[in-house]
């Protein structure tokens, strides 16, 4: 929605239209409630002297420290509608990311829950059945067969419900506290790059955003550190923001991003090779634009190889749990076959 506003602003601006009527028109437009008051108190601001990025340090929790800075960096050197087309751009392609990763994640997850619910009925009304089956004739029944029994009692019985709820509450407040403690994430971020499964998309999408976020505010006239601080709050793993935290401190201290970037393995040499590139020529810009490019392609065809793999997997899933059900309910019955014969 923000990104779309954006977008409008940019247009009407280089239409001609004053920035104040845009911003009403926006406010009067736009569907979503908080947009909506918040271009309508900006608009207000500037009505009374004040700048639009004065206004938009009111609001952070709707405008970012990004959007900030590029809409400073758009006044200042007097281009505010193509900094606000680059900010639409940016925001697009960052929720353009973040949908690929979570559509990634859908179907393994719906599927997960599928199993879970088709197991839980099993276990209380189909397992039942064949109990009855099982007590009339008297045979003793195998293990695995017994265990599912015990659990499908478990299940139907009250007890088990006071026992597991508050011990699924008491589970679930120790995993938020530990997963909250900074050296859980650190493992967990470091582990993600690690997996075969994961790495890629992991390393594509953090690079993408990362990329994207310095690229447009490089190219607004932002200063490369402060750039890299707003483009640093962009990576979701601990393990990139540390690499960044310590380029932060090489750049500081003279060095170029590229030999910042050089010795972490996590990082590919072509992103570095492509930095080294850009700083040597002068057209950093123009080269992790590239770089942005590139690795939103990347994520895009990683997600769809992480789909196709993770399909016929999640039906092997499916299939082994449901199998596993039925032959423990049916061993039975191939020993009752055999005993009557």
């Amino acid at each position: 929605d923000l990104a779309v506003a954006t977008k409008q602003l940019s247009s009407m601006i280089r239409t001609g239209l004053p920035l104040l009527d845009s911003l009403n028109i926006i406010s009067d437009t736009s569907e979503d409630t908080t947009i909506r008051y918040a271009f309508k108190e900006i608009g207000l601001g500037i009505s009374k002297g004040a700048t639009m990025s004065e206004m938009l340090d009111k609001y952070p929790e709707v405008f970012n420290e990004m959007y900030r800075a590029l809409v400073s960096a758009g006044e200042t050197a007097g281009l505010l509608p193509s900094t606000l087309d680059r900010q639409a751009k940016l925001l697009e392609s960052l929720a353009k990311i973040r949908g690929q990763i979570k559509s990634a994640l859908s179907y393994p997850t719906a599927i997960a829950l599928l199993t879970l619910v088709i197991v839980v009925i099993m276990m209380l009304f189909v397992i039942p059945i064949f109990v009855d089956i099982y007590d009339q004739s008297g045979a003793p029944l195998p293990g695995i067969t017994q265990f599912l029994i015990d659990i499908s009692d478990q299940l139907r019985s009250r007890e088990f419900y006071f026992k597991a709820i508050p011990s699924g509450i008491a589970f679930y407040l120790l995993f938020k506290y530990f997963s909250s403690r900074s050296s859980v994430l650190w493992w967990y971020d470091k582990t993600l790059l690690q997996l075969p499964i994961t790495k890629d998309l992991v390393t594509k999408s953090c690079l993408a955003n990362f990329s994207r976020t310095l690229s447009s505010l490089n190219s607004a006239g932002v200063p490369i550190l402060e750039s890299l601080t707003i483009a640093k709050k962009t990576l979701k793993n601990r393990v990139f923001t540390r690499i960044i935290e310590k380029a932060y401190i090489d750049i500081q201290s003279g060095n170029p991003i590229h030999k910042a970037l050089d010795n972490e393995s996590v990082i590919p040499v072509m992103f570095t090779s492509m930095f080294r590139i850009g700083e040597e020529t002068g057209e950093l810009s123009e080269m992790i634009t590239k770089l942005a490019d590139f690795y939103e392609d990347e994520v895009d065809t990683s997600v769809k190889s992480l789909t196709s793999i993770m399909e016929p997997l999640m039906i092997i899933f499916v299939a082994v749990f449901v199998g596993i059900i039925l032959i423990a309910m049916y061993l039975p019955m191939f020993s009752m076959m055999q005993t009557v014969g």
